[in-house]
């Protein structure tokens, strides 16, 4: 196991952090936004494949996020997700304003500069974890995109030689009385290494039996009521199947293709759990993602601009990748039985942990 490092912006403001195990993997991490960059693995042929989207380095991360953003690999918070109505949230017995980054009084992924834009702290915790392995801490101040309470994250990376990458997090609120907090991980994955340029061919199974519902007059915002997915579209629970068998049966206006919020349990647990298994044919490349948290986004990069150009020369675009990402309940806060999820106090401890666990099959 090794861990290293090297300048990812010109400027050396900006550091990239290479995992790498005796199999063979490596895993790349930036200090800029505590960003997954590359996940570089073999095949079912012992071929090397880079399975996550980004680009080549800083830079060039600015210079596309003029054109989108779709949080390629980024760490996100405060809150993942969306919060509506974002214009009067109740947080320390008051109401807060919160920045509209979609319209009608829609917040996502915590604000305009989010955690997905700030500098990170690095320190190398490879002995601690007995593998390659760096935490990465970021301290929000009280007010950041309208927040109440300072916050203190620490993210961890470890990469095992089982390539299993572990994704561990660590919040405590450090001045304040409470605020809101949900973080989680961005990383777009596509496991052919983007042979194929859409993950219409990977396969996906999902224990889940229910999605969050969403509001009629706005379809990307959940309610906190349960909707159930056997028989539908949104069914991968009953058996596994491609994205692409079903992925065209939505509106092509408003989701064109998975964002929806699947239940794995009613709030966070104690012990890990397997919530989604996704493989391609094609490389061989097996996905499991297990978790503490009891809700796993699945998008599949519905709205990717195909402007969009990133590593290796790469051109993605809608479907080129899936991300999933492991959360609290979706718009907790204005849930009053989700809330307590999300909510945080002095002397808590919020964790959240995720396993990547990467292996082939024929």
């Amino acid at each position: 196991m090794t861990l290293t490092k090297h300048a990812f912006s010109a400027d050396g403001s900006v550091d990239e952090y290479v995992l790498s195990n005796n199999r063979g993997t490596s895993v790349y991490v930036t200090t800029w936004g505590a960003r997954l960059t590359r996940f570089i693995t073999k095949d079912k042929n012992g071929q090397l494949r880079d399975i996550v989207a980004g680009f080549e380095t800083y830079e060039q991360w600015q210079d596309s996020i003029l054109i989108d953003d779709p949080y390629f690999g980024a760490t996100i918070g405060r809150v993942a997700g969306r919060i509506h109505p974002c214009d009067s949230v109740y947080i320390a017995e008051r109401q807060y304003v919160l920045p509209e980054i979609q319209p009608n009084k829609v917040c996502l992924h915590g604000g305009r500069q989010g955690f997905d834009k700030k500098l990170f702290i690095a320190t190398d915790v490879s002995v601690e974890h007995s593998m390659a392995a760096v935490k990465l801490t970021y301290v929000s101040p009280d007010g950041e995109e309208g927040f109440p309470g300072e916050i203190e994250l620490g993210v961890i990376y470890s990469l095992a030689d089982d390539n299993s990458l572990t994704i561990s997090y660590r919040g405590k609120l450090t001045k304040g009385t409470e605020s809101v907090f949900n973080p989680t991980n961005h990383t777009y994955w596509n496991l052919t290494g983007f042979e194929e340029p859409t993950v219409h061919n990977h396969i996906c199974s999902l224990p889940a039996t229910h999605v969050m519902a969403t509001r009629l007059d706005h379809p990307m915002v959940p309610t906190g009521e349960l909707q159930p997915v056997i028989g539908t579209a949104l069914d991968f629970a009953s058996q596994p199947r491609k994205y692409g068998d079903r992925i065209d049966e939505f509106d092509n206006k408003t989701l064109r293709g998975y964002d929806h919020a699947y239940v794995t349990s009613a709030a966070p647990t104690d012990n890990l759990r397997q919530v989604a298994c996704v493989w391609s044919e094609c490389s061989g490349i097996r996905l499991t993602v297990v978790t503490d948290q009891p809700v796993l986004v699945m998008y599949t990069g519905n709205w990717i601009s195909d402007k969009l150009v990133g590593k290796y020369g790469v051109q993605y675009g809608k479907h080129a990748a899936v991300a999933l990402e492991t959360q609290r309940f979706v718009n907790a806060i204005n849930i009053p039985e989700c809330r307590d999820q999300v909510l945080l106090h002095p002397g808590d401890i919020f964790t959240h942990n995720v396993v990547f666990e990467l292996d082939t099959i024929e």
